[in-house]
């Protein structure tokens, strides 16, 4: 059940760079912001993998505090194609593969809600190459060479990322939304990925797709009055 209040935020590619994900955490833990769940709709990190040692270093007051706020509250963390195995990590938390995304929810108005970090329903090649790349045995074979350069394959891939454009508008994405939600029959889609920040009306659906919280510092807020809705809130006046 999506419960009033509840928080949905995006795609924060939490580095070094990149600090507002973890302000928001700590505002979480100190009561400056408050919700009854959190839905973290995945690439809240530039990478993050449980075979990654230089990565889970980074992120670790992250994690330390995902998992001690998910005594507090539910917290639903939904994969992308930055961050995965992320399970035995976050182990107070509820994880979803991609390979179980959508999850289905309901409203407290009896709608149903398919959730999902929104890199689904791919062309068959670039399904399975995502696939193979979150295989464990090849991210302890990188992860055991990466150790051996000094991280050096690790800090490639973040400088590389580091730079890349975060901030970007989709032209015509809701004809894109119109696509995607034809893949599904349930009443409201949630997706992340796409860092637009839009809802769209398509009949008798309704298409969510969560700003990026690395581009906007803003996320969705949940409230029912009396039918769902889903808020624009910003973390920019919140010191975060």
């Amino acid at each position: 059940m999506i419960k009033n209040g509840a928080i949905f935020i995006a795609d924060s590619h939490a580095n070094e760079n990149r600090p507002e994900f973890l302000k928001f955490l700590r505002e979480l833990k100190e009561g400056r912001i408050s919700a009854p769940q959190l839905f973290l709709m995945g690439d809240m990190f530039d990478f993050l993998s449980d075979f990654c040692d230089y990565t889970l270093k980074f992120a670790s007051e992250h994690l330390e505090l995902i998992n001690e706020l998910s005594h507090r509250m539910e917290i639903y963390y939904f994969e992308g194609n930055h961050d995965f195995n992320l399970s035995k990590i976050l182990k107070n938390a509820e994880v979803f593969p991609i390979a179980a995304q959508p999850v289905k929810f309901k409203t407290e108005c009896g709608q149903n809600a398919a959730i999902a970090h929104g890199d689904i329903f791919l062309p068959f090649v670039s399904k399975y190459a995502l696939r193979f790349l979150r295989l464990k045995p090849f991210l302890k074979c990188m992860n055991f060479i990466d150790n051996l350069l000094n991280f050096k394959i690790s800090k490639a891939i973040f400088e590389k990322l580091r730079h890349k454009n975060l901030t970007y508008k989709i032209l015509n994405f809701k004809n894109l939304a119109a696509k995607r939600i034809q893949n599904y029959t349930d009443e409201i889609v949630i997706e992340g990925h796409f860092h637009q920040g839009d809802i769209f009306e398509f009949q008798n659906q309704q298409y969510i797709n969560v700003p990026s919280f690395a581009c906007e510092r803003s996320y969705f807020v949940v409230e029912y009055d009396p039918k769902i809705k889903f808020a624009l809130k910003s973390a920019r006046g919140q010191d975060v």
